[in-house]
């Protein structure tokens, strides 16, 4: 049979073979019924009646079920109809293609089974005699199925994205919006119409942030990263909202970048939210500082008349009063006294609160301040039936480094506590040696008292914020019960614990651990306060000081020259370490952070060669830092001994005794007694500064002129480096300053110092905004406080002139 299709296509019979054109392939001459039979796809072939003449095997297995023999065009409607998924349009669709007698392809013909039919007819033609058709038939179940399975996934997709808060569209790689969700239409206010075609940075972005915007899509198509940001955008009313938007690359079927998909969730109301949180801080922040003032100001104001209301009843108490005006002299010093306890814990309490209370850590004895505690509480107790016991670990025989004035705070609270409550019997004080932990000497200590004790179901209470253990001990005892609740504030900010333990003996035991640096100088070693050391002279000793702080550096050489000592200075670790390979000094002072060599670093190199003239020189270290692993630090580099910064001269001259004393004899002590009555402004931290210098005013004046003739020269180093952002120079110069404003009385600004310098712990800024917020509050305090400082200095030397020291 020769076919002609419509399209004057010939298929070639087996007689034709011969008649094809030399280098034909040999494809060609094969029967047309040999691709019928050997296709992949069902074929069945019908007349010009439509009546079936072949069908291939291909088409019965698609069936799996028999075939009538040859059936007529209703014959094999009246077959295949069953089976269909939807019969009325199975048939229509067959009575339109025999009418029309027209080429068909991709019908997609659905059975009750769940298979799919792909269905191609194709009508044949001898010239324009319509001969039959061939009919197609592909199995396309798998795709069938794939393909509604991927319909429904966009389907899905498209609800999630449309009822979202999150708003997606595609672009070009120019920016142009190339396909919008309902979703992204719902949040700029624009339909597909108006969006599709136009740039989305033009549209939606600010004009002030489109050359970020435009720089951010040129990131993510450079560096093909996916990215995530929040930004301002204008939407159609010329409102602007917040969002976060994430955005990603577009790729071809080859990989290359066509554009960018970005989802966009409005975050307006958390920006609000977190607008309104930074203006809450800011506030809080104003507070606390408000807060800070009133406590200074009510320290004052409050306390000083009070202590003048219980003075004068003391005095009053000493003068001729009948039984009456005794009764009500008696009235007025406890009602006064228990006044003052109030207002001093309310103070108290508040300042922990407000973070206003920093450790201070500095050399102390402890026995000498333990045994202040006990002879202040023997007066107190006066002819009282109670005794009061000290016992102290015999261990306890070195100079310890922490704050003094914190835990002499605790245990006159725990002392005025048990002393309140306790009628007869006796208090005890008990200080033991705990242990060693992480270069720690953790001190416990008890106190304990035979009053009215506690009971177990009120245990939880005692240490609660105006809490007592029984509701009539306010009125029995009066108190505002927040002793107890400072104590345990006190001890947990320095590291310790504290509880509430039995002993027998004892109606009440309060139990507390802190720990503390050992310094390793013994008790013997220092005097105690209204003493110094007697000045010896050490003319042949050798001393080389390696120091950069000119405050200290001045200081320091005023203390030599007058001790009459022979000495070498060095500035930095280089011209430091030609003088040590150069000649054999007797001491060696030295900071540990100085320029060109870390101190650390120098001593170990001192230490390493056995050849060198100063391998066995005493190093003492001089450093600002008195953290507790300092001293095992600078032990293991071969450094000597440490002295804490700020020092006092009877400090120094400790050292220059223990390693220029050959004898090792005892140090000779002279009661002197210092100069005393002055008072130090109230702007300053006089709590400190009375601490620090004892009443020795001549000492301070000292140092406050080196303060005001060096200060303001080193900030303004300070601020050029800091500009210059030279982070690791900053670093370097924050400590080396730190200490000098503590030492004139301006301790929040070496706090301060302590926090800029914590921000650059790693060399780099950790957060730019409060780097830059604290450089300017110090600065700026300098600018403030330096003329009160001055005005201080001038007012000691007149105080010390007219004293005659």
């Amino acid at each position: 049979m020769t076919v002609i299709g419509k399209n004057a296509r010939k298929i070639v019979t087996p007689d034709e073979a011969g008649m094809l054109e030399n280098g034909a392939p040999d494809i060609f001459s094969l029967p047309i019924t040999s691709w019928l039979n050997n296709t992949s796809a069902g074929i069945l072939i019908t007349d010009e009646k439509y009546r079936t003449r072949w069908v291939n095997d291909v088409f019965l297995q698609y069936l799996a079920q028999p075939f009538p023999e040859k059936p007529t065009y209703s014959e094999l409607i009246r077959f295949v109809k069953p089976l269909t998924a939807e019969q009325e349009l199975f048939v229509e669709r067959m009575k339109t293609l025999r009418k029309e007698k027209k080429p068909y392809f991709g019908w997609e013909l659905p059975f009750k089974d769940g298979r799919v039919w792909e269905v191609t007819y194709m009508p044949v033609f001898a010239g324009e005699t319509f001969k039959g058709s061939i009919w197609q038939l592909v199995d396309v179940t798998r795709r069938h199925h794939m393909q509604e399975a991927i319909r429904r996934n966009e389907e899905t997709f498209r609800v999630i994205l449309n009822n979202l808060n999150a708003a997606m569209c595609e672009t070009d790689v120019h920016g142009n919006i190339t396909r919008v969700y309902e979703s992204f239409c719902r949040l700029s206010g624009y339909n597909e119409e108006e969006l599709i075609g136009r740039n989305i940075t033009d549209v939606f972005v600010p004009e002030e942030n489109r050359q970020y915007a435009h720089a951010l899509r040129k990131r993510r198509m450079d560096e093909n990263v996916p990215l995530l940001y929040d930004m301002e955008i204008r939407l159609k009313d010329g409102s602007r909202r917040w969002v976060l938007a994430s955005s990603a690359n577009v790729f071809d079927h080859n990989g290359k970048i066509i554009g960018g998909a970005g989802l966009h969730m409005d975050i307006t109301g958390q920006k609000m939210l977190q607008k309104e949180l930074e203006e809450a801080r800011r506030l809080a922040e104003e507070a606390r500082h408000a807060q800070k003032d009133f406590l200074a100001s009510m320290s004052h104001e409050i306390r000083t008349p009070l202590n003048a209301i219980i003075g004068m009843a003391h005095l009053l108490d000493e003068t001729n009063l009948d039984k009456q005006q005794k009764e009500y002299v008696n009235i007025l010093k406890h009602s006064s006294g228990i006044l003052l306890g109030i207002v001093s814990d309310i103070l108290d309490i508040s300042r922990i609160e407000a973070g206003e209370l920093q450790i201070n850590q500095r050399e102390f004895n402890p026995r000498e301040l333990i045994q202040s505690l006990r002879q202040t509480f023997e007066l107190k107790l006066g002819r009282k039936p109670v005794k009061i016991t000290v016992e102290l670990d015999a261990n306890l025989n070195t100079w310890l480094i922490g704050d003094d004035v914190l835990l002499n705070q605790i245990l006159l609270n725990l002392l005025g506590n048990a002393e309140k409550f306790t009628e007869e019997g006796e208090i005890a004080l008990k200080a033991v040696q705990e242990s060693w932990q992480d270069n720690k000497l953790w001190i416990r200590f008890h106190v304990c008292d035979t009053g009215i004790g506690i009971k177990k179901d009120k245990l939880e209470l005692i240490f609660g914020d105006y809490k007592q253990a029984a509701g009539d001990i306010r009125q029995n005892y009066g108190g505002s019960g927040l002793g107890l609740a400072i104590v345990k504030r006190l001890v947990e900010l320095q590291g310790g614990t504290i509880q509430v333990e039995e002993t027998p003996g004892f109606a009440t035991c309060f139990s507390f651990n802190l720990p503390f640096m050992d310094s390793r100088k013994p008790l013997s070693a220092g005097g105690k306060q209204h003493r110094k050391l007697k000045q010896r002279t050490f003319e042949a000793a050798r001393v080389l000081v390696v120091e950069d702080n000119p405050m200290n550096l001045r200081y320091m050489m005023s203390l030599l020259e007058k001790y009459k000592i022979n000495y070498q200075l060095a500035t930095n670790g280089p011209d430091a370490t030609w003088f040590l390979e150069s000649r054999q000094y007797d001491l060696i002072l030295m900071d540990i952070r100085i320029p060109g060599m870390n101190g650390l670093e120098l001593a170990q190199k001192i230490r390493a060669d056995e050849e060198q003239p100063n391998v066995a020189t005493p190093i003492i270290a001089t450093t600002a830092v008195a953290m507790e692993s300092t001293a095992s630090t600078v032990r293991a580099a071969g450094i000597t001994d440490v002295l804490i910064k700020p020092y006092t001269p009877d400090q120094l001259l400790q050292i220059f005794n223990k390693y220029l004393n050959e004898e090792e004899t005892e140090l000779l002590m002279e009661e002197v007694q210092n100069v005393s009555g002055y008072e130090f402004h109230p702007e300053l931290d006089v709590k400190y500064l009375t601490a620090l210098y004892e009443s020795n005013i001549s000492y301070a004046a000292d140092l406050f002129e080196i303060f005001v003739k060096t200060i303001r020269d080193e900030v303004e180093k300070l601020r050029v480096v800091f500009m210059n952002q030279d982070w690791d120079k900053v670093k370097f110069l924050v400590h080396k300053l730190k200490p000098n404003f503590a030492m004139v009385g301006l301790t929040w600004i070496s706090n301060k110092m302590q926090t800029l310098e914590n921000e650059l712990r790693t060399g780099q800024p950790q957060d730019m905004d409060i780097i830059m917020s604290l450089f300017s509050e110090i600065t700026a305090d300098v600018d403030k406080f330096y003329p009160l400082v001055a005005t201080e200095y001038k007012r000691m030397r007149e105080f010390t002139d007219a004293a005659g020291q």
